[in-house]
């Protein structure tokens, strides 16, 4: 994960006299802060002085402010005055957090909660956290802001790639582009798809033999001789590189394909590219992922780039198929957009790749190659989905388990598509009441926090399916 650039400001008493007596105490605060963020090996803080005068507070959110942070935590272990945190994030105008460790003798909570009434008074929300950061909940806690103030201000001049436009009549294949860059500052750039299939064959051919021979010796390949053929496979690849180079050329920090059907009809499926392009890895090594959306699912892949940059992990693109009722288990399956990443979670592509398998497109899509097939290893994953009603944007989360069934489970949907099975939280009644797509995003682990403190960043609406 990028490291979240985070500064430090500690406040104190304006007096000189009672600051002096004050200030070594300050100060062994706000190294417990920095050594406790640092440590997580996710943070870099940038500290600046401790402020106890006006034009101080002004001088030092300048100074801070000029290294681009992504937020600001203010430290506020004695009773501060108020106002030097409100002139500081008047100049700011970041994500704020101001903590104050526990210590009865002196008056840190009155010193917190003057603080951040004075902020959400003149109408700069900021988060509160009273406790030790030493203490494994308080840090959680911070970690969970933190997280979020980063995805919130890194999204920030990010550009969207819709390649195609809307397939199969879904509105999820449309971004409403003005309110997408009001509430998130996101821009949407058309490119046709055409273009995939004019870049394809320029791609050196050096290239697509090699990744042809890594996929080869990593991955069982079931060849029929008539969808799935080598050279088809090797176009997939083309088309892989192709839309990558068109990333690369228009600096698209996330992409959606149109794929059905132009391209999967008369020509190859993008099977190949939603599940690698989400990966962090590929035939050319280790790198970034890149949000992929099949069915340039904007909404979709607006909701995965925030839960990339929340989690730093590749995220799943996958559709709602079936609920089985005796098992209480969620089916969650698509033609081929989840990283193969979360067959087995691991660092090393050849540990998941022995799980992945590449199959004949079903006979629906005319067109020919691969899709790319697994089960889901075991694991906590959190879920959740960006939409808009009547211009006010909502974005639902819900938990779960996903669970490794046998191979044969998969023949209840369509068995050469990765699954993953899961074990919801909330009754599935309230799940299908309340999630309102057919696609469905996820994440590994427990993101809840994160994307509740995202939503308040952004101003949209927060939605928790629990029961």
């Amino acid at each position: 994960m990028t490291q979240i650039k985070v500064g430090l400001l500690s406040f104190s008493d304006g007096r000189s006299s009672v600051h002096d007596s004050l200030k070594d105490y300050i100060a062994q605060q706000a190294t417990a802060i920095k050594t406790a963020l640092e440590a997580t090996g996710q943070v870099q803080v940038l500290e600046g002085d401790i402020i106890h005068g006006n034009g101080m507070a002004r001088t030092e959110a300048l100074a801070l402010k000029a290294q681009l942070p992504d937020a600001v935590v203010f430290n506020v272990p004695v009773f501060a005055f108020p106002n030097f945190a409100l002139v500081a994030q008047s100049v700011l105008q970041l994500p704020v957090l101001v903590i104050s460790n526990v210590n009865g003798a002196l008056p840190g909570l009155g010193g917190l909660q003057a603080a951040t009434n004075l902020l959400r008074q003149c109408g700069y929300p900021c988060e509160k956290v009273w406790g030790d950061i030493s203490q494994p909940e308080t840090l959680a806690q911070c970690m969970a802001f933190l997280r979020a103030a980063y995805a919130s201000n890194q999204l920030r001049g990010q550009v969207f790639g819709l390649i195609g436009g809307r397939s199969i009549g879904m509105g999820s294949g449309t971004a409403p582009s003005d309110l997408w860059q009001q509430v998130f500052g996101v821009d949407v750039d058309h490119t046709d798809q055409s273009e995939i299939l004019r870049r394809a064959p320029e791609v050196p051919e050096e290239k697509v033999e090699q990744a042809f021979q890594w996929l080869s010796n990593r991955t069982h390949i079931e060849y029929d001789g008539e969808k799935l053929t080598p050279e088809s496979l090797k176009e997939q690849i083309r088309h892989y590189y192709a839309t990558k180079s068109i990333c690369e050329e228009k600096d698209y920090a996330f992409v959606g394909v149109k794929c059905h059907y132009e391209l999967s009809a008369y020509s190859c499926t993008q099977c190949l590219s939603a599940a690698f392009f989400n990966d962090p890895y590929d035939w050319d090594g280790p790198k970034e992922p890149r949000v992929f959306t099949c069915e340039a699912d904007c909404e979709g892949g607006l909701t995965m780039q925030v839960m990339k940059l929340l989690s730093g992990e590749p995220v799943i693109f996958a559709d709602f198929r079936f609920y089985k009722a005796e098992s209480n288990l969620f089916y969650f399956c698509n033609c081929g957009a989840m990283a193969t990443w979360y067959a087995q979670r691991s660092q090393c592509p050849e540990e998941n790749l022995k799980q992945v398998s590449l199959h004949p497109i079903i006979p629906k899509y005319a067109g020919t190659g691969c899709h790319v097939g697994y089960i889901a290893k075991e694991g906590r994953m959190t879920f959740g989905r960006i939409t808009h009603e009547q211009g006010q944007f909502i974005f639902t989360v819900f938990t779960g388990t996903a669970k490794e069934l046998p191979q044969e489970a998969t023949q209840e949907t369509c068995p050469v598509w990765p699954h993953m099975f899961v074990v919801p939280d909330a009754p599935y009644q309230s799940i299908i009441r309340d999630y309102d797509c057919n696609h469905v995003h996820a994440i590994a682990g427990d993101y809840v926090e994160e994307i509740r403190h995202f939503c308040a960043l952004k101003g949209i609406q927060f939605r928790h399916i629990t029961g």
